[in-house]
Order: structure tokens, then sequence, then C-alpha cells
């Protein structure tokens, strides 16, 4: 099994696959009472990526080849965090890996965590330092949200960044509801089914996965029977889904997506969910001259994924602090571009799903200042906590 998870490492690691890609591709070639352990290993070793690194690199005297640093993060994340595994077990088994993948550094990894005590770990005087290696975030994404948001906010959202968060989906109305789980709001139920998505319920259309701040900006559009939506960045589909469930086959959703096999997924699930009042496009959401006007428009736009980062940990592996300087401009064009499309009296609804100030409240105060004669009349940010991911969501309308 670990063996399994070292593989999956790699090919996340190294070759940066998508983390829940490989899950749902590979899981079932892992004995079925081994998958919840080897899932725990696999997301845990990614959410502690660098506080693992930190550890054992204090023990070697020279850099080591990725194959060597993935079985000893492993290694170290299981003798850190998981008390019911004895530590012999885990220093076996990662010789045993070494020596199918690199024999000549067997050795070094028997040696390094070997030393490994999980009580005689220090963490560096300053505060930010500490919490970007205790948490693995890189600095400067603590600092960015220690100067927009505070220590206290900062320091909350670090720590419930690594959280397993419970698992919500969204029931079709179509469907009367037969299930046991715990509702949360509108057609939002909390469950702990596992494998939901090889589920019948799931596979007949009854329900779909979906988190709480995902849901609650489909909420925040405001949709009533009969209105035209536009979702400009729809794909994999999930709000699109959820505004044309709350149009109980009335209206009609146009989703924007300008990838094709992205636009396969959308197309899958207005299948999967018998719906009849939606359309899919594969078109540039920044050229949308060829639609009309709408009663509601969503631009959940493309954004650094800050706010989510406890359900897709690989984006802490590869974030930079350059990936904005491609991705404000973007969403400044898709905003421009939607804008143009809104009815007088229609609501368009900024969303995106990280904790960053350029990226959302700045972004809106800039496109007002272009388009006087448009008013934010809402905007709600919902910083990580113990319950939540993180998300941002302004409403934006013609000015009276």
């Amino acid at each position: 099994m670990r063996y399994w998870v070292y593989q999956a490492l790699y090919e996340v690691i190294v070759n940066q696959v998508y983390s829940n890609l490989y899950l749902k591709n590979h899981l079932h070639e892992v004995k079925e009472k081994d998958q919840a352990l080897a899932t725990h290993i696999f997301y845990g070793t990614i959410q502690n990526y660098m506080y693992c690194q930190y550890i054992w690199k204090q023990y070697a005297n020279k850099n080591v080849q990725d194959k060597v640093n993935i079985i000893l993060s492993m290694s170290v994340y299981q003798i850190c965090f998981l008390d019911k595994v004895p530590k012999y077990a885990i220093v076996n088994d990662a010789i045993e890996i070494t020596k199918k993948v690199c024999p000549k550094a067997s050795g070094l990894v028997n040696a390094i965590l070997r030393k490994i005590n999980p009580d005689c770990i220090s963490l560096p005087e300053d505060e930010c330092q500490a919490l970007s290696i205790r948490y693995s975030i890189p600095l400067w994404l603590i600092q960015m949200w220690k100067k927009q948001y505070g220590m206290d906010a900062t320091k909350q959202m670090v720590t419930h960044c690594n959280q397993d968060l419970p698992i919500f989906i969204r029931w079709n109305p179509d469907y009367e509801f037969d299930q046991n789980f715990e509702w949360v709001t509108h057609q939002l139920y909390k469950t702990r089914m596992q494998h939901i998505a090889s589920s019948n319920i799931y596979l007949e259309g009854k329900c779909s996965i979906q988190d709480e701040g995902s849901y609650r900006i489909c909420l925040f559009l405001d949709v009533k029977k009969n209105m035209n939506v536009l979702d400009c960045c729809a794909a994999p589909g999930t709000k699109s889904m959820a505004i044309a469930e709350s149009l109980c086959h009335t209206g009609h959703v146009d989703c924007i997506e300008i990838h094709k096999h992205r636009k396969k997924l959308i197309e899958q699930d207005i299948k999967r969910l018998h719906l009849d009042n939606v359309s899919v496009y594969c078109q540039d959401a920044r050229n949308l001259s060829n639609f009309g006007l709408y009663d509601r428009i969503l631009c959940d736009v493309p954004c650094s994924g800050y706010g989510v980062l406890s359900r897709k940990p690989d984006i802490k592996l590869k974030m930079k602090p350059t990936d904005m300087d491609s991705l404000i401009p973007l969403q400044q064009q898709i905003l421009e571009s939607a804008s143009s499309h809104l009815k007088k009296d229609g609501i368009l609804v900024y969303s995106t799903c990280t904790i960053n100030k350029k990226e959302n409240e700045k972004q809106v105060q800039a496109f007002l200042k272009n388009h006087p004669e448009f008013i934010c009349s809402s905007q709600v940010t919902m910083l990580i906590d113990e319950k939540q991911d993180g998300f941002y969501m302004a409403k934006i309308q013609y000015r009276n």
C-alpha cells in the first residue's frame, strides 16, 4: 500500500498530476481495507509537504533526488501524524521502497528516519516563518494575508488550511429527499457518506457534490423562475447546475467554457441531472459579442485559489506570487466583457475562491471606478475557518 502512495505522490509532486484526479482514477488499485489509510497518507503528505521536508532536511547534509525526497517526506508525515503506526514499521517500509526505486539511497533513508523525533521539532522564533513552515504555506502568502487581513485572521486561516472539511451534497429538487443527511440550507446537506460520485443517488442525478461556499455564491445570485442566466466561466459546471435546478425547468442558463475537454464535463452533468434548460458554449468569456442580455450573470473568474487549500492541497506545491500577474488582467477583462450583457434591472455576481484583496475587493473597486453607472450593492468575504473554505462574492447592479 505504501508503495502505491509513493507512486501517487510522485505523479502529483513531480509530474504535476492533479491529486483528486489521480485518486479518482487509481485508488481502486489499493485493497479496499487499505484505501482510507492510503488516502490519509497521500493527502496528509501533500498538505504538510514543506513541514515534512523541514524536519528531515535538518539531518541531511546533501541534496537528494525527487524519489528520495518523496519517500522521506511521506515517512516523516507518518511518524509525526499517525499515532497507531509504529515507527519501526514506517522506517522498514521506507527502506523497502527505496530499495526498489533508488537502492543506493536506502542507507541514507534509514539513517535520517531513525533520527526523527516528533517531540523534538523546533520552529523559527519569527511568528510568520514558524506559521509558514508548520502549515506548509509559503512565507510570502502569510505576509500578504497579515498585511491585508491582520495577524489574528491570518493565524485563523493558516491553522485551518490543512483541515478535513465535511462533505456537502446538493439535492436535486426534482426528487423527494429520502436520505439521512444533515440539512444546511435550501437544497444543501452535510453527509458522512464516502465515495458519493460512485453511488446510485449520484449516478441517477438525485444529488451533486458542492461545497457550502460554492453553493452560497449561487444563492447570492438571487435567481428567480423564468430568468435567463449567463455563467461566464462555468466548468466543471457545479454552480451552473445549481442555478439551473433552482429555475425548476423554467428560464435558461448559458454556460461559457473556453476548454473543450472541460465543456464535456458540463455536458455530462446536464445529462446526469436530466436538465432541459442549459446550453454550453466553447468560447472565451472575454468576447461575448454574440450573446444577448441576461437577468443574472455569474462571473466566477479564474483565481489563485488561496481559499480552497484544504480541498485542493496540491495548489501549495506550485503556487508563486507571480501567479497574480496574469490572473488579475484576465479577471478584469472577463468582468468588463460580462457587464455589457446585464439587463438594466439585473444582477451580476463577481466571485472567487481566493482570499486576496487584489483579486477581490480591489478588482470590484477598479471596475466601479471605470463604470460609474454601476454600484456594488453587497459584498461578502468568507475567511477560512473550521467550518468552511474561503470565498469572495460581490453583487454588481446598475445605479438607479
